[in-house]
């Protein structure tokens, strides 16, 4: 299914979180370099800036939002968000980019 723009997910998933030390790693399978954050419901958050084809493995201690998920950000150099979701931290966000025309369109591996 092509999409149409970037996703950006406003609503975090309902209900409480797991309250502890969670760590996630990021993959960047675009092509070119990437900066983004991720955020935890108790706002501890980690920013990221990755070459291409490069990971970064984080952890933060706090409360996560409902279903146990992350809030993941992919931001350009200013950082305003292009890309947003919630996703749980059990296996790896993979960011993709894909040209269409004269912009980007990102995508990540998030699950719910």
């Amino acid at each position: 299914m092509p999409l149409s723009s970037n996703q950006r997910e406003l609503n975090p998933p309902p209900g409480n979180g797991y309250v502890g030390k969670v760590c996630l790693l990021v993959r960047n399978k675009a092509p070119f370099s990437i900066t983004g954050r991720v955020q935890l419901k108790s706002r501890e958050r980690s920013s990221f800036r990755l070459s291409r084809n490069e990971s970064y493995k984080m952890c933060l201690t706090g409360e996560l939002y409902g279903a146990n998920t992350v809030s993941f950000v992919l931001t350009n150099f200013l950082t305003l968000p292009l890309f947003s979701c919630y996703t749980k931290t059990d296996r790896s966000i993979d960011i993709y980019a894909r040209r269409r025309g004269d912009s980007w369109v990102y995508t990540a591996t998030c699950r719910k």
